[in-house]
């Protein structure tokens, strides 16, 4: 399979990056392609909510000139998806929700019965690491995760792993156990 890791992180080397890592490191063993694609590395604008990518369902069109297009040219060619971000206030970072809300210009007939994505039917799995607990804390992005891929996207979510308190001295040992598992989700065993 060909894999498109995004990571939403800031930090380039975090521990979100840290955690992602392994889990490329799993799926390369596995005789699998990885491809890494840092967002904060990228210009990625917000969505302005104008539809003006609606007037062209064929292909993502949008009235803003970034790279955007790119990536989701990138996921478009990705046989699964990995989205990896850590949580800040509840939610995705700033860079990973910007990247998500510029999805809604992959969908085709959004609203409509037969609405679809660019990307439906692909496999997609989250990444996510907090400071805290799950509960009451990263639970709400999956929620938002699971929502967005799998009823306006159309995509297959595999896993979801959420790494919580990652400033704890055991947290490598946590991401290992974790990032083994969605490497199974993922690759179906």
């Amino acid at each position: 399979m060909k894999i498109l890791t995004i990571l939403g992180s800031p930090k380039k080397n975090g521990k979100t990056s840290k955690a992602l890592g392994m889990l490329e490191e799993n799926l390369i063993l596995h005789g699998h392609e990885v491809e890494r694609i840092h967002i904060s590395s990228h210009n990625i604008k917000g969505c302005m909510g104008c539809y003006a990518c609606m007037e062209n369902n064929d292909e993502p069109s949008c009235i803003l000139k970034d790279d955007a297009k790119s990536i989701f040219e990138k996921m478009i060619a990705a046989d699964a998806i990995i989205y990896a971000s850590p949580i800040y206030c509840y939610d995705f970072t700033s860079q990973m929700k910007t990247l998500i809300d510029r999805h809604y210009c992959m969908t085709i007939n959004f609203g409509s019965p037969n609405g679809t994505s660019s990307i439906a039917g692909k496999k997609v799995a989250l990444l996510t690491t907090c400071m805290d607990k799950k509960e009451g804390n990263a639970d709400f992005a999956e929620e938002i995760f699971d929502k967005s891929m799998r009823f306006v996207m159309k995509c297959e979510v595999v896993g979801k792993e959420t790494i919580p308190l990652s400033n704890a001295p055991d947290y490598e040992v946590r991401a290992k156990v974790a990032t083994d598992k969605l490497t199974a989700s993922i690759l179906g065993f």
